[in-house]
């Protein structure tokens, strides 16, 4: 008699051309979640994340959302400002501080074709940008919703208990948590045992970047990508955490 395979999962919300970290989390789940209907945070990595902007500088690449429509929104609500302004921009940005890395002719034209799409939601422009990014490493994991489950979970007083929902909905037996989750984990009493909990703890390796000549680690994952390649970035993203962290284990490093 076969044994039912045990389903690795991990769920978070969909931020911005994201780094290494959140590939990792997909690269190593059976089923991986978007939170696409959790809430929109202001001024977060929903909307920007950094890459080099000038010579041994880093600052933010963003996207503009519509502020007013934005309060109280869920990620899947909020609207994207509707001109080319921010979008030519930022592919300018990009283009003149990437153009001479070794990669960017290869992967930069899918990444700018999506920037330059009439893409009117948040949650659904970083989505299609974290699956093309997916594809480029060749990273095939299955891809679910959270605003899918709506109906099932609309009940859930607490994010905790919500995300508690979801695993139970896709049937995860083992929760892949980023490192930062462990917090409000704690303050609402996750059942922990329940779901084999783990937990990320991811070390960004050093890699050659030519815009610099000291290594700058957390940008987004482009910076890896255009500056050594599909391959070898996807090496970094597989070897980012060297030992996940049982829930005792996170524990001690909060004390």
């Amino acid at each position: 008699m076969e044994h039912p395979k045990k389903i690795k999962a991990a769920l978070m919300q969909p931020s911005f051309l994201p780094w290494q970290g959140l590939f990792e989390l997909i690269f190593n789940s059976d089923k991986f979640v978007f939170l696409d209907d959790f809430q929109f945070v202001v001024q977060s990595h929903h909307t920007r994340n950094k890459l080099f902007v000038n010579k041994n500088q880093v600052g933010y690449y963003g996207v503009p959302v519509q502020k007013s429509k934005c309060f109280q929104a869920k990620l899947n609500e909020v609207l994207i400002v509707e001109n080319n302004q921010w979008k030519n921009k930022l592919i300018r940005t990009l283009e003149n501080n990437y153009k001479k890395t070794p990669y960017f002719e290869k992967y930069a034209v899918n990444i700018i074709n999506i920037i330059n799409k009439d893409i009117k939601i948040l949650s659904e422009l970083n989505i299609t940008l974290i699956k093309e990014i997916c594809s480029i490493l060749n990273i095939n994991t299955e891809f679910l919703y959270s605003s899918d489950f709506t109906k099932e979970t609309k009940s859930a007083s607490q994010r905790s208990e919500r995300v508690a929902q979801i695993l139970d909905w896709i049937g995860a037996s083992r929760y892949l948590s980023a490192f930062g989750s462990f917090d409000y984990m704690k303050e609402d009493n996750f059942n922990f045992e329940k779901y084999d909990v783990i937990f990320q703890n991811y070390i960004p390796k050093q890699y050659k970047q030519i815009q610099t000549d000291t290594f700058v680690p957390y940008l987004s994952v482009l910076d890896a990508l255009f500056n050594i390649g599909a391959e070898e970035t996807l090496m970094l993203i597989k070897n980012g955490t060297e030992k996940w962290l049982m829930p005792k284990e996170r524990l001690e490093l909060s004390i």
